[in-house]
């Protein structure tokens, strides 16, 4: 999921649950630790023929389908 997308469901998730901690400034530093720390290991993996990539911006029953689809349930 692109920045913008992750920026948006997270600014949606504030309103509709009204957490405090969903602040742009919180949001950036999350996105940003992603990147330093857990995007290196996902790209160390992808290199595994057993790594699947999912289009997170999808909709939530598409994405749960390939996910069933890749496990084969």
């Amino acid at each position: 999921v692109d920045k913008e997308m992750i920026i948006k469901r997270v600014e949606k998730r504030k309103f509709l649950e009204n957490r405090s901690d969903d602040d742009l400034n919180t949001i950036l530093k999350r996105y940003d630790t992603y990147m330093a720390t857990t995007k290196p290991v996902l790209e160390f993996y992808s290199k595994n023929t057993n790594f699947k990539e999912i289009d997170g911006s999808q909709e939530i029953v598409e994405i749960t389908r390939k996910i069933d689809n890749f496990l084969n349930v």
